[in-house]
């Protein structure tokens, strides 16, 4: 059983530990390295200005209820990872299609726009240190830092408009797709029912999403605005259908199979729409569209390849100028390895406590004095020179503390809690891209895992990939 979850954790750890598989890994072939981020400053006030109406979607981690939120690598805090920093969410609302992201008391938020005259000013504090690095400053408690994708359009223009039909013009047949969930958004203002196809565009385009889809509903048009399609969403062929024209129906009371998808605004019926995408509002990067497959219940989908025509940065609409010096220089989080190897043993993560090694006060500890070993100072400060002297001392147990303390035992103290792994957020002193616990507490690793590693594990085993990744019919 070892064997099984150590080739499972020589994959997962390209996932978790180094946090750039899967969708990170498309976002910079096709954006380029290093990221562009712009950091436009500290917005005051932001829990109540900003993020009800305008930055109302919150990327996930391991979320079985909706993976359509789930982003590979992405961590906004569990008992086994953390990967607040202002890169890593900036990233992850890139790999959503959104142009805004904003790091708030480490929660991080993705927008399509900002509140008309809504700027960074000299009394907003941003000072909360990050979990995901202690480098690192990720908003305040009602402030926020935000920072935005170049390569979108220039916000002067996209304006906000309750309607843009100068934008929505630009809307281009995507496909046919099975939508029974509309889109992941979070925002109440994307799904609407009004009269006219027409005011569907152009309320989307308002808002500045690129997706636009619409479906007969009681004589009007029931309307889904979105950056990208949601879980289990996946493209049909129209002509296969079991009811003829369901994807390309005219937007009246009386509907008709009879709409021309290249050239007209045409609407679904029932879960089956035709989805429309508009480049101008896209940057860089395009969020993976699913391909074809048989029906929802088929695992796997063909992948899809839309054409450069319908995918970002625009190619109308002019880009915006920053000065380099805005350009975000902070990295990624600081690494949780779910495993340490010395030379006859493999340590496997067992969890953040949030209590000393040897306990204070009267107060129980980590570990039992009298079966442990404590190497303060160890030199080098690594895990892996932790995992050595360890292994040396036929211990089963280790833990680092301080990014430089190495603590040794044959056990784990029970009746302890794991705290959130971002506790335990101090860069090990010689290898500083890489957590070795908390001030006063230790991270530690066990040969027998135990602790989260059966969690951290589960999630890796079941999600492994984004959302949308095209398996087994001729590779992406």
């Amino acid at each position: 059983m070892l064997a099984v979850l150590l080739a499972v954790l020589s994959f997962a750890g390209i996932t978790n530990g180094q946090a750039y598989y899967g969708t990170v890994q498309r976002e910079l072939q096709a954006c380029g390295s290093p990221d562009n981020f712009i950091s436009l400053g500290c917005f005051k006030d932001f829990l109540t200005v900003a993020q009800p109406t305008y930055f109302q979607f919150d990327p996930q981690g391991y979320l079985p209820s909706d993976p359509s939120r789930s982003f590979p690598g992405w961590s906004p805090g569990s008992n086994y990872n953390n990967t607040n920093t202002g890169l890593d969410c900036a990233r992850a609302c890139r790999g959503f299609g959104y142009k805004f992201a904003a790091m708030r008391d480490n929660s991080c938020r993705c927008g399509i726009q900002l509140p008309v005259g809504y700027n960074p000013t000299q009394d907003a504090v941003c000072q909360v240190q990050c979990q995901g690095n202690p480098n690192q400053t990720c908003g305040g408690g009602q402030d926020a830092q935000i920072w935005v994708d170049p390569t979108f359009a220039a916000n002067s223009q996209v304006p906000i408009l309750v309607q843009n039909p100068n934008i929505a013009q630009y809307y281009q047949h995507l496909g046919c797709f099975y939508l029974p969930n509309g889109m992941p958004s979070g925002d109440s203002r994307s799904t609407f029912t009004v009269p006219t196809v027409e005011e569907c565009w152009n309320r989307c385009a308002g808002l500045g999403y690129p997706l636009v889809a619409g479906v007969i509903d009681a004589g009007q048009t029931r309307c889904f605005c979105g950056t990208t399609v949601g879980f289990p969403s996946h493209r049909v062929r129209a002509e296969l259908l079991p009811t003829p024209g369901d994807c390309n129906t005219t937007c009246t009371s009386t509907g008709g199979g009879n709409c021309n998808l290249a050239t007209g605004k045409c609407c679904g019926r029932g879960p089956y729409m035709p989805v429309y995408i508009n480049p101008e509002l896209q940057g860089c990067y395009s969020p993976i569209i699913p391909g074809f497959k048989a029906s929802p219940a088929e695992p796997d989908y063909e992948c899809a390849d839309p054409p450069t025509s319908l995918l970002g940065p625009p190619k109308i609409l002019a880009q915006p100028s920053y000065p380099s010096s805005l350009i975000i220089n902070t990295g990624p989080a600081l690494i949780r390895p779910p495993s340490v190897s010395s030379p006859q043993r493999v340590y496997l993560i067992n969890g953040c406590y949030g209590q000393s090694a040897f306990g204070t006060g009267g107060g129980l500890g980590v570990f039992n004095s009298a079966l442990s070993l404590q190497r303060l100072n160890i030199n080098p400060a690594t895990l892996e020179n932790c995992a050595s002297i360890c292994n040396a001392g036929n211990y089963d147990v280790m833990g680092m503390v301080n990014g430089r303390d190495c603590y040794c035992s044959s056990t784990v103290n029970s009746g302890l809690t794991f705290d959130n792994m971002g506790f335990c957020r101090i860069p090990c002193l010689n290898a500083n891209n890489i957590a070795c616990g908390a001030p006063n507490s230790p991270v530690v690793y066990a040969v027998n895992g135990g602790g989260v590693f059966s969690s951290y594990v589960s999630t890796q085993i079941v999600t492994p990939y984004p959302t949308y990744n095209c398996l087994g019919r001729g590779g992406c």
